[in-house]
């Protein structure tokens, strides 16, 4: 899929094993992303809010999953994670720039998360009853 100059992926896959998302682009470039980075840098209103100050840090999604990639029409891709969270559309363009600007992004989030005292792994942890 070309649509002019435009960057477009030709592959998304994950690789649960790893908690990888890679992706492949029509510019021949590939990146992964790992589900973690996805999960917390997703691009949903809840997650995002309409303004910076409504922006949420998200926490405790060290372990998380990707459950579902769906397409969106001819320009996105729903992303369902296994904590339930199932609002993100990541766009082609949205895609392109949380995986150029990983390591800036990812920087910031562990920043965020020292200066808010949280922390990457879950802090509430289910517990089986057994019968």
């Amino acid at each position: 899929m070309t649509y002019g100059s435009r960057r477009v992926p030709t592959e998304i896959r994950q690789i649960t094993k790893d908690r990888l998302v890679r992706i492949a682009w029509n510019s021949g470039e590939q990146m992964e992303l790992s589900m973690e980075y996805l999960r917390v840098v997703c691009p949903c209103a809840d997650c995002r809010g309409h303004t910076p100050d409504q922006r949420k840090i998200i926490d405790g999604k060290q372990d998380v999953t990707v459950t579902a990639i769906t397409p969106v029409g001819r320009y996105a891709v729903k992303i369902v994670f296994s904590d339930g969270h199932d609002t993100g559309v990541y766009s082609w363009d949205t895609l392109w720039e949380v995986g150029n600007d990983k390591e800036s992004l990812w920087q910031a989030y562990l920043e965020d998360l020292a200066r808010t005292h949280k922390r990457r792994k879950p802090s509430v942890f289910p517990i089986k009853v057994v019968k």
